[in-house]
């Protein structure tokens, strides 16, 4: 059984050269990766087997963040694509939903722990990098990103479904 770090250092390069084709960028094919050992740091079964199984374990763990990272790029340019406009054809109902979204989102982010909304706020409102808010703050890296990562996932349970009501009523009102 090797421990995290050597896993890490062993590992670290060959991973995010495995991920970068996926995402072409270096800095989210880092951040894939950082997040697959964060994954493995929660299961303590697959750090408990022999070195092999582990390495399988990241690769197959870094694909698949890639293609949900994919999927999510591919999400998030159709609902751009929709509610896309073009200075002053915004219609009513386009700038109806845009304020409907933001706002649900806004209120919906200040229902999260303190420590998820701070860190939220700093990399989506005010555009910090992971790092720099991991040294505004003066907790690890890692820590922010699991902060980050807790953040969508409450936002995601709470948000889909209004979104998806949203979409579809976008794309009704196009036809």
């Amino acid at each position: 059984m090797l421990g995290i770090e050597t896993l890490f250092k062993e590992y670290f390069v060959r991973l995010t050269v495995y991920a970068y084709p996926f995402v072409d960028s270096e800095e989210i094919a880092k951040d894939i990766v950082q997040e697959a050992f964060i994954i493995l740091l929660d299961r303590n079964d697959i750090l408990k087997q022999p070195e092999p199984v582990v390495k399988s374990f990241l690769y197959s763990t870094v694909k698949y963040q890639c293609l949900n990272y994919k999927r999510r790029e591919a999400t998030a340019a159709k609902v751009h694509t929709i509610l896309e406009v073009e200075g002053e054809d915004e219609d009513q109902l386009t700038s109806l939903i845009r304020a409907e979204i933001i706002g649900v989102l806004h209120k919906q982010l200040s229902t999260l722990p303190d420590k998820c909304q701070h860190i939220c706020k700093l990399i989506y409102f005010d555009g910090k990098k992971y790092d720099e808010v991991a040294k505004l703050l003066n907790i690890s890296l890692n820590t922010v990103k699991s902060q980050r990562q807790r953040a969508l996932r409450i936002l995601k349970s709470k948000l889909v479904p209004l979104l998806v009501l949203l979409f579809l009523t976008a794309l009704y009102s196009a036809i």
